[in-house]
């Protein structure tokens, strides 16, 4: 693990970045205090969300009766004005 000084990394943060990616951690020192670490993130895994029981839920709720209330897209639409 690397240990380097507020203003080396202000001014190597590119150089770090890829050592970062390469899988090295860094940690920022502040008066010779560490003070933050700079780590991979990894690979982002996006969420699966199961939607199968949604429309069950929905009928349990509401029936067969329209949900109350305004349409997303009129709602979305007010919120964004003359965008």
């Amino acid at each position: 693990m690397q240990s380097v000084t507020i203003r080396e990394a202000q001014h190597n943060l590119a150089a770090f970045l890829r050592q970062v990616e390469a899988g090295e951690e860094i940690v920022i020192r502040r008066r010779n205090r560490p003070v933050a670490r700079l780590v991979a993130i990894g690979p982002e895994v996006p969420a699966k969300v199961d939607w199968s029981g949604v429309a069950e839920r929905r009928r349990e709720l509401w029936g067969g009766k329209n949900v109350p209330g305004k349409p997303m897209h009129e709602i979305v639409s007010e919120s964004r004005g003359d965008r």
